[in-house]
């Protein structure tokens, strides 16, 4: 038998015998948001519309780890929900071109039993992103609030979709957004993830009704 065509036979076994997976998206659950939107750091049961599960295996220099992303949105504002397995920092970036670069990052953790939110932008495919205020932008968090129990950090976060700020992806109802997500053991918003990070893509409802 060629070598090519021993390769390939090889390459067939390994995937059918489960050594090699492929990556499934993460499914995507949809219900009612009958319930009145709070910033508290507790996701109540009907309080957001679509929700999804990201994981990410431990890899070198990541013991692995995984966040559940909760949102809603009416005409103007969106709300959401970064629920992550850890005791330090998430944090979720908006539509990066390549990489990290020019995505408009949000950076939450439980600091002495208060919630941090900080509006930032990465300039460069792996850094630096910093807040939107230091680069001439706005702070556009309009409201947050968080939690932290049996080793997970809760923060909910509301903004405009559209928040005039150059610095801040502008969304519309019903858009396909892309995400980036990652997860740090340490509160201190200055240390690099070191838990897990992954991508996604998650899309607004169409839902006119004005969230409470």
């Amino acid at each position: 038998m060629k070598p090519n065509l021993v390769a390939l036979f090889l390459g067939l076994l390994l995937f059918c015998s489960g050594c090699i997976q492929p990556e499934k998206a993460p499914v995507v659950a949809e219900k009612a948001a009958m319930e009145d939107w709070k910033a508290d750091g507790i996701v109540g049961e009907s309080e957001y519309s679509r929700s999804m599960l990201l994981q990410s295996p431990a890899k070198q220099g990541y013991s692995g780890g995984e966040m559940e992303i909760s949102w809603r949105n009416d005409q103007e504002y969106l709300y959401l929900a970064l629920n992550g397995s850890t005791k330090g920092w998430l944090a979720i970036g908006f539509e990066p071109l390549e990489w990290m670069k020019n995505a408009d990052i949000i950076m939450a953790s439980m600091q002495a039993s208060k919630a941090v939110a900080l509006d930032e932008y990465c300039t460069g495919n792996y850094g630096p992103h910093v807040e939107d205020t230091l680069l001439g932008g706005t702070s556009d968090i309009v409201e947050f609030a968080g939690s932290k129990a049996a080793g997970r950090t809760v923060v909910e976060l509301k903004r405009k979709l559209d928040t005039g700020d150059k610095f801040d992806k502008a969304f519309s109802p019903g858009q396909a957004i892309s995400i980036i997500w990652a997860l740090s053991n340490n509160s201190d918003l200055s240390f690099k993830h070191d838990v897990a990070y992954g991508e996604g893509i998650m899309t607004l409802t169409t839902d006119k009704t004005i969230a409470g």
